[in-house]
């Protein structure tokens, strides 16, 4: 219980609760609220300078919390990030950094 907690606490219940198969009864008690804290834990650069955590990008905040997705019909598929502008822009960014 204490890691649904856990996990309900970093992805949000709202991300349970689109689940098809979601019958109300999943969700224990005190899971803080209906927003999800993974871009908390991922700040975009700007927020990252202030929290000094590792900042991601929004093209990264999309291929994370896709690949987090509880319901299974709504998550990104193993080959989809592989399509995903950010891996685009991520790796021709890591090119021209690596050729300096």
């Amino acid at each position: 219980m204490d890691q649904l907690t856990e996990i309900i606490d970093v992805l949000g219940p709202n991300n349970i609760k689109e689940w098809i198969s979601y019958n109300g009864q999943w969700l224990p008690k005190g899971c803080r609220g209906p927003r999800s804290f993974l871009r908390c834990l991922f700040p975009c650069p700007v927020e990252a300078e202030i929290t000094h955590r590792t900042p991601l990008s929004e093209a990264g905040f999309e291929v994370l919390s896709g690949l987090l997705r509880c319901n299974p019909e709504k998550r990104l598929s193993p080959a989809q990030p592989l399509r995903h502008r950010w891996f685009k822009v991520s790796c021709s960014a890591s090119l021209r950094h690596h050729r300096r």
